[in-house]
């Protein structure tokens, strides 16, 4: 069991970048309650991370397809009800696994003139 672990983390290391969280289709095929959504590891981390992370913004990569479209609206609806501000989340298709939302945190860009004077 531990060699399957490892190598599925070892595979899955180069797909997702650092401040990237997986939710698989079937992690989210249970009955959805707050409860049992905070604690989902993907979401759980997301958010944690998120926190850590002034004026960052939350990207939720998500399948393409009818499905994938319900399923990224019905969890950026879970993520607004649990407290994460709309105007920070993004959604873009475009998912590495057609099984899986990522859940991707991204630092805001820093200007590169400085703060303008006026």
């Amino acid at each position: 069991m531990k060699y399957a672990l490892c190598l599925f983390l070892f595979i899955l290391a180069p797909v997702l970048q650092a401040g990237t969280h997986a939710l698989s289709a079937e992690q989210w095929a249970v009955p959805r309650r707050a409860e049992v959504i905070i604690e989902m590891p993907a979401i759980k981390n997301a958010i944690l991370e998120l926190q850590k992370t002034p004026q960052g913004r939350l990207i939720l990569h998500y399948p393409g397809g009818d499905s994938g479209t319900l399923w990224v609206r019905e969890l950026r609806s879970w993520l607004v009800s649990l407290g994460v501000p709309t105007a920070v989340i993004e959604i873009t298709p475009g998912s590495q696994n057609q099984q899986m939302i990522e859940l991707e945190v991204v630092k805001p860009v820093a200007s590169q003139h400085g703060p303008q004077s006026r």
